[in-house]
């Protein structure tokens, strides 16, 4: 299995602390049968400074322990890249990085909480320039979950979608699990991921969750979300997933969320 959204490099943002931590966390990953673990640390303005220099140089570096410590994943670069003005152009330039460092697949992190600008015209944008937008944990966004026609929008304009783990598994609240759910039966979301940021409460594994993913679209199309739709996102191509379903009317989703479902939590 791949891992597409981790946060195993040590001290850099809100993920691993140190060099040990994260060669328990390689080890766990590996133990639940992933296979290669994508370093993504947040790549944000103000908070967490990790350009693609600075990943590329922390994946070298862990890559070599884990070789020493014999633990069998194969560590790629990439990051969780937030929104900002000149997005594009740090694409680019090479300034953000990409997923597996392939210049194409693009990791986006929003805001949990704030409703984001012009998302159709990025995303259109993007596209243009070549780049393969993947939105993160979009089942715990609250301007999709508001309002689900406008995450439907950006995936048939070209975005793909990131499940986190412990969204499915109910670590995040009863909402996240029902948009994850609805999401899925929908053909709106095309990788699942750990997100993890430790060994202890998010922690790197995908069987379990996987196999709750199963009950809602079968084995094969979860099998798949963790591993070829993850691998052709690295090599920079589009994934063969089928198209999202027709639209369903919005009134019914807004009356299931006057009745009073929790809300999402911070940013992370």
């Amino acid at each position: 299995m791949i891992d597409l959204h981790t946060h195993i490099l040590p001290g850099v943002d809100d993920g691993v602390k140190t060099e040990d931590e994260a060669v328990e966390f390689a080890r766990v990953a590996e133990a639940d049968g992933v296979k290669t673990i994508v370093a993504t640390p947040h790549c944000k303005e103000g908070f967490f400074f990790n350009d693609r220099a600075a990943v590329l140089a922390a994946v070298e570096v862990l890559g070599r322990r884990l070789t020493d410590e014999g633990i069998g994943v194969d560590l790629v670069p990439g990051a969780e890249v937030h929104l900002c003005a000149d997005l594009t152009a740090r694409v680019r330039d090479g300034r953000a990085p990409t997923l597996g460092d392939n210049g194409k697949t693009l990791l986006l992190e929003l805001s949990l909480t704030q409703h984001p600008p012009g998302l159709e015209n990025l995303v259109f944008h993007l596209r243009l320039e070549g780049i393969l937008t993947v939105f993160a944990h979009p089942e715990r966004i609250r301007y999709f979950q508001e309002d689900p026609s406008r995450y439907e929008a950006l995936v048939r304009l070209g975005a793909y979608g990131q499940l986190t783990t412990g969204s499915i598994l109910g670590a995040f609240g009863p909402e996240a699990t029902r948009v994850s759910a609805w999401m899925l039966k929908r053909g709106l979301v095309h990788v699942l991921a750990s997100d993890a940021h430790n060994t202890r409460g998010r922690r790197p594994e995908l069987r379990e969750a996987a196999a709750a993913v199963a009950s809602i679209v079968g084995e094969p199309a979860a099998r798949r979300m963790v591993t070829e739709v993850p691998a052709a996102l690295l090599r920079g191509v589009q994934p063969d997933v089928p198209p999202p379903a027709e639209a369903t009317p919005r009134k019914p989703w807004r009356v299931t969320r006057w009745l009073g479902l929790g809300r999402g939590s911070h940013d992370s």
